[in-house]
């Protein structure tokens, strides 16, 4: 069936000529736009039952409008749909398309509707799901991440602060840090999901409608908790895209984090893991080269996200309130952010599955930077000497190793017991890196009892869970 109009624009009888084709291709985001193509039909679905129900709409037509909309969602999965790009978006293809197939009726879709309230339900419709989507895939990169802790929980990390050496601990206290990290981040999109499971449909342009539209009907159809409360506010909200990509944002600064340790520790001049062949690259130059490629791009994509955060944030400031065309560039930040943001997660099981930890070379390591002074300090406390007169000591201690160029193991107990009297004859048993899995027995601290804890409680927090 062919629609014959004197203008291709839905607002083609205000004006006495069509839209220049430059301006067309300027003002055109059906390239961006197409893939919100499903949940445009979904929305589409849902108010046309409404209208019906409502008995704005008759049966008859409902019933034509769905079968030409189930012939559309077929023709876009199948790759047959005529996309038009002087239709401008996906949003009037959709509708145009739906003419074509069922003729008049299908011109009565947009009954009570604006694009303002259209779009914005696609949109939230996109964002929603993405969050789960991210949360579902959280889950997996925090069981691979307590997998491999469970296995190198008794493996020593040299952890560090300012990047000097600090204090050793557990590699699986190490990564478990990470999980905890990525709970975070799941719990912030809980929040998003809950704070903004609000449609927007039937908001129209701004104002609402003077026909007896049911907006709680088509958003308890679509699966949303409720409807919207003031149409002025939602047709122009695009909070829930703001802050979708500050979540993306924190994700990414996550994973970046990570990148960064992990591209430090497998550097030539470090050392302390080998990261898997098939997650590297090497050089078209230099043959010996095993470059940290994927673990660079994580933490130059986090840039990319960042950028786009700070993009969409600055677009939104500047505007009046309810709808403003500038709004159609919100797609622009909206969907590298969350493609970047997917792959990310989906790529850092991998990693975290793959790296190994060189023993040999952290073992030298832990011998160095005088790693084990805290535990001194302390085991002088528990012996009764106030902590910062043991830290006082202690430090003397380590510059006198400093000067004689000799590590901290290296002194003999009865020099140690000659510079620090208040040590015992059991002073070598607190210098030995290992000690520290021992002697730590609160909670949340790298001590075996806490790791194990740690592990238990997360293993149970994981086991058979999909999405809260």
């Amino acid at each position: 069936m062919t629609v014959k109009d004197s203008h291709t624009n839905p607002w083609g009888g205000r004006f006495q000529s069509e839209t220049d084709p430059l301006v067309r291709r300027y003002t055109g985001s059906l390239d961006l736009d197409r893939r919100l193509a499903a949940y445009d039909i979904k929305g589409s679905r849902a108010h046309v039952r409404m209208l019906a129900d409502q008995g704005i709409l008759h049966p008859e037509d409902a019933g034509q409008i769905e079968k030409g909309l189930d012939q559309i969602e077929a023709e876009i999965s199948g790759g047959t749909f005529p996309y038009r790009d002087e239709l401008e978006d996906i949003h009037m293809n959709i509708e145009r398309r739906l003419q074509e197939i069922v003729g008049p009726a299908g011109g009565k879709v947009h009954t009570g509707r604006s694009r303002n309230d259209q779009v914005a339900l696609d949109l939230k419709l996109f964002c929603l799901e993405v969050a789960g989507d991210w949360r579902d895939k959280i889950r997996v990169v925090q069981q691979t991440f307590v997998e491999r802790a469970g296995q190198l929980e008794t493996e020593l990390y040299p952890g560090w602060t300012h990047l000097q050496a600090a204090q050793p601990m557990s590699w699986a206290h190490y990564l478990l840090a990470f999980v905890e990290m990525f709970e975070r981040d799941r719990r912030r999109l809980a929040s998003y999901s809950d704070l903004h499971d609000v449609s927007p449909l039937g908001a129209g342009a701004l104002a609402g409608s003077t026909l007896p539209l049911d907006p709680a009907k088509t958003a308890h159809s679509m699966g949303f908790k409720e409807a919207f409360r003031n149409s002025y506010d939602v047709v122009g909200d695009r909070d829930f895209i703001l802050e979708l990509l500050q979540i993306a944002s924190q994700i990414m600064i996550h994973a970046s984090r990570l990148a960064e340790d992990f591209v430090y520790m497998s550097s030539t001049a470090v050392g302390w893991i080998e990261l898997p062949d098939a997650l590297c690259t090497g050089s078209s130059m230099m043959p010996q080269k095993k470059n940290p490629d994927v673990m660079e791009l994580a933490r130059g994509k986090t840039a990319t996200v960042l950028g786009h955060a700070t993009g969409l944030a600055a677009l939104l400031k500047g505007l009046p309130s309810s709808y403003n065309r500038d709004l159609q560039q919100d797609k622009e930040h909206l969907f590298p952010a969350v493609a970047i943001t997917g792959d990310t997660l989906e790529v850092l099981p991998l990693v975290v599955a793959g790296f190994q930890v060189r023993t040999g070379r952290i073992a030298l390591l832990l011998r160095e930077g005088f790693l084990m002074a805290t535990d001194l300090a302390e085991y002088l406390v528990r012996r009764g000497m106030p902590f910062r007169t043991a830290h006082e000591k202690v430090g003397r201690l380590v510059a006198t190793c400093v000067s004689e160029g000799v590590r901290l193991d290296e002194l003999p107990i009865e020099r140690i017991r000659s510079l620090i009297p208040e040590c015992g004859e059991d002073v070598g048993a607190v210098l030995a890196p290992a000690a520290v899995l021992q002697n730590r027995r609160h909670a949340g601290s790298t001590g075996l009892e806490s790791i194990r804890g740690q592990l238990d409680y997360w293993k149970q927090r994981l086991q058979g869970e999909k999405r809260e």
